[in-house]
């Protein structure tokens, strides 16, 4: 039987956005008593990156998760030009890089990385410091339905955040690829998130009719902003 428990950070608006974003991301299980080590390691290399233009990287610690989670921060990186963040993933070498690695390397106890790209984006200048994962599986014959689902969805439903639909091109774990990816302002924005009104009920008990017989719910974790660079 699929499963299906919508609790997104859907932070939908009518405002569209055509540009897709591309982001990677690599998800660090850090040692619990070397977790202020490790982001000031972080600080001290990213602070000196000459970013691309349009690049940004968001240090997070992952505050909320489910069993088996087991990472406890992330660097995301993001960009609406492919290019240009292929040039900043390319650049992260040389000295400096393998200093940074060698200081990092004994904080943490495992590391993985996800690629993908969002092209169904809602309130892109909304980028809040709480950001809100959902994690999907979906054969690939049925993403387009999925995704036709979530655009109605956001027709009714209103969030102040950023929220977009995005799918995992590279670094799938267990089967997962399409997420959902919305922000909150604050804690209790997170807490109280949901339906606010008929309408909207009405428009997340259809999506979850639709999406509950194309997929399969995995997971979701929040993460909190430490700091951004660019």
């Amino acid at each position: 039987m699929k499963k299906y428990i919508f609790i997104l950070t859907l932070l939908f608006s009518f405002s569209i956005s055509a540009q897709d974003l591309y982001w990677y991301d690599v998800l660090l299980d850090v040692k619990n008593e070397r977790a202020n080590d490790f982001e000031k390691a972080v600080d001290d290399f990213y602070s000196s990156v000459d970013f691309p233009e349009g690049v940004s990287m968001t240090l997070s610690n992952i505050q909320i998760k489910g069993q088996g989670f087991k990472e406890t921060h992330i660097l995301s990186f993001v960009s609406p030009s492919s290019q240009s963040l292929a040039d900043l993933r390319a650049s992260l070498s040389g000295k400096n890089w393998d200093d940074y690695i060698d200081v990092v390397r004994p904080l943490i106890n495992s590391a993985r990385t996800a690629v993908g790209n969002a092209s169904n984006i809602h309130n892109e200048d909304q980028f809040n410091p709480i950001g809100q994962a959902w994690c999907f599986k979906v054969d690939s014959k049925d993403i387009p339905a999925f995704t036709a689902g979530f655009s109605k969805l956001m027709e009714t439903f209103n969030f102040p955040g950023f929220v977009g639909l995005a799918q995992v091109t590279h670094g799938m774990s267990n089967g997962e690829n399409v997420l959902i990816y919305g922000t909150y302002s604050n804690l209790n924005d997170a807490f109280t998130f949901g339906p606010k009104n008929e309408a909207e009920a009405n428009a997340f008990a259809e999506f979850g009719e639709l999406t509950s017989d194309i997929s399969e719910f995995t997971q979701t974790w929040t993460r909190v902003k430490i700091k951004e660079y660019n």
